[in-house]
């Protein structure tokens, strides 16, 4: 997966890509948007190279409105190119399941046994 953002030129924010687990918002509808709160103006980028399928194994949807996911997440980033960012890790947070693994580097994460196998 990569997320294509164009960052603010300033030291806050070339310090914050270099962070593990920062926190962010995603929102999956059509696309997959990840809003970053933490900067002084929020930002937010859109991912590529991302399988639904193989996301919904990991992080269920959820059921009406707009966005199938609308999640506390944290991410880990790695530049790839100017505005490109390799998502390294991925977790999105469940109220009634905690913290569930999307990717741990760059790879999809076995699934936690969320799904009935019946």
């Amino acid at each position: 997966m990569k997320l294509i953002i164009n960052f603010p030129n300033d030291l806050l924010s070339q310090s914050l890509v270099q962070q593990k687990n920062i926190p962010c918002l995603c929102k999956i509808g059509i696309n997959f948007e990840v809003h970053f709160q933490c900067l002084q103006y929020e930002k937010f980028g859109l991912v590529e190279d991302w399988d639904r399928k193989e996301l919904e194994w990991r992080a269920p949807a959820g059921a009406g409105g707009a966005w199938t996911h609308h999640r506390c997440c944290v991410i880990s980033l790695e530049p790839v190119s100017d505005g490109v960012y390799k998502i390294e890790d991925l977790s999105m947070f469940y109220e009634d399941m905690g913290w569930l693994p999307v990717l741990k580097n760059s790879i999809y994460v076995t699934p936690v046994g969320i799904w009935d196998e019946e």
